[in-house]
């Protein structure tokens, strides 16, 4: 069964999501100016940077 979860900006914070728990690593780009690697296994921001 697919699951989903949120996660939180590290930029700003703001919640992004719902993110899928399907195998792999999925990108996230926040109005803020950032983008990170989401893990998903984990569930936490893999890497990130400023745009």
């Amino acid at each position: 069964m697919t699951e989903t979860f949120d996660i939180e900006c590290p930029g700003c914070g703001k919640t992004k999501g719902p993110i899928t728990t399907h195998p792999g690593t999925v990108g996230i780009h926040c109005s803020c100016g950032v983008s990170a690697t989401v893990d998903i296994e984990n569930q936490t921001v893999d890497e990130w940077q400023e745009r």
